[in-house]
């Protein structure tokens, strides 16, 4: 095992057909994690991307990308069923080289890849409804998030979704799945508030993971960071700075270097916006959050989240950004005849700071 777990992705698929005896290592939790903590210790590191190529849908494939330079190391084409349609795959998130995409905008369709195994598993649908609403009230209230519980080496799968105004305010019903069991449970108490904006969660923090919310309290909608954490299954609230001004501008709430953040971006109207970064330095500490810089005006319209150097990554359908809090690096094109449906930097879980 040890042998296998400091070889590079391309070279372990190819030993996996050799035997059964190799094949069932490579497929082992066990040595997963190990391969992953072996790449993060040297200079590796990838960047997931799905996309689609050709014509009329065509396919859509899910790509490596080496992170020192941005070549493709490993492409495999997603399985896909003819009830999927055209739709995009679109990446949840990635928990020790584990990554889960999603393609469904009630989050009820999703995959879990594996790169080591180059094997895909489409876990049950969760067997709990969400509310009635029309196509775009839809798209505003699914959150999903994807982590890893290390008291029970288990990875799950959390869906925040709208389901009922109850006295003026409204509520969501969270959904867990686990893989150990293959299945979802709903958890048995309503998360006050709901997400804003179909959202997936970028990264976990002390086993918790957030979403961009917003809660109802006498009439007035406040926004809010909606937080859940898949071991104890206990939902937060965590407030915004109030210096924040909200009514042109985006913001979504992200880990880095093990502490809770917050990106806003400027209008997307606009052709080159601004991102600017605030950090909680105590987290649940409304007192402590500081804008910590500035980026831009950047040719790009989203953030995606930080790689294994703590860097900032922005991207635009084609061509992605690193932000070392020093300068811009050169933008890097990694594809050029597809569009781009999701970008995830693939690492393994650092920890995050005790508070």
């Amino acid at each position: 095992m040890d042998m296998f777990s400091r070889l590079p992705i391309k070279t372990i698929l190819q030993f996996k057909s050799v035997c059964k005896s190799w094949s069932d290592i490579i497929k082992d939790l066990v040595f997963i994690t190990k391969h992953v903590n072996l790449s993060n210790r040297s200079n590796s590191g990838y960047l997931a991307v799905t996309r689609c190529v050709g014509t009329f849908g065509g396919k859509c494939l899910i790509s490596l990308f080496s992170y020192e330079t941005f070549r493709e190391v490993f492409n495999v084409t997603i399985p896909s069923k003819k009830e999927h349609g055209r739709a995009s795959f679109r990446i949840v998130g990635s928990c020790n080289g584990i990554l889960c995409l999603n393609i469904s905008k009630i989050g009820d369709t999703n995959f879990l890849f594996n790169p080591v195994t180059s094997e895909f598993k489409e876990p049950p649908k969760p067997d709990y409804p969400v509310y009635k609403l029309s196509e775009v009230e839809i798209l505003l209230h699914i959150g999903l998030g994807f982590g890893y519980d290390r008291e029970t080496n288990d990875y799950k799968l959390v869906r925040v979704c709208y389901s009922k105004k109850m006295k003026e305010s409204f509520y969501s019903g969270v959904d867990v799945y686990s893989l150990r069991t293959n299945s979802w449970r709903r958890n048995d108490t309503l998360v006050h508030g709901s997400i804003v904006e179909n959202s997936f969660s970028k990264g976990d923090l002390n086993g918790a993971l957030h979403w961009k919310g917003a809660i109802r309290k006498k009439e007035i909608i406040h926004n809010i960071i909606i937080s859940f954490n898949i071991r104890d299954k206990v939902c937060g609230y965590i407030k915004l700075p109030n210096e924040l001004k909200f009514d042109k501008n985006y913001w979504y709430p992200f880990v880095r270097n093990g502490l809770l953040c917050i990106v806003v971006i400027s209008s997307r109207q606009q052709y080159e916006p601004r991102f600017d970064i605030w950090v909680m330095n105590e987290y649940g500490a409304k007192e402590t959050w500081t804008k910590q810089l500035s980026i831009g005006p950047l040719l790009a319209w989203s953030f995606v989240g930080c790689d294994r150097n703590e860097e900032l990554l922005f991207a635009t359908s084609s061509t992605i950004y690193l932000y070392d809090l020093q300068q811009i690096k050169p933008p890097h094109d990694i594809t050029y005849i597809c569009r781009c449906y999701g970008f995830k930097f693939c690492s393994r879980d650092r920890g995050s700071r005790s508070h």
